[in-house]
């Protein structure tokens, strides 16, 4: 996940599971930096395999 696109911020692409946790006791909606879903599309990698056009791409975590 990551900002929208049109937002004017520095923003990164970060992983979220199912249920991400919330910070408690914090009131309402702050309207900070709402996270969206990243999808791949042809138009921009020029090529789509292995990647399916507009669907949403899953995380991938690397250790060593």
């Amino acid at each position: 996940m990551t900002e929208h696109y049109t937002h004017k911020r520095s923003s990164q692409y970060v992983c979220l599971d199912k249920s991400p946790d919330v910070v408690a006791g914090r009131p309402g909606n702050e309207n900070g930096a709402l996270m969206y879903m990243v999808q791949a599309s042809c138009a921009s990698l020029g090529h789509c395999p292995p990647y399916i056009n507009n669907a949403e791409l899953t995380c991938v975590v690397c250790s060593k």
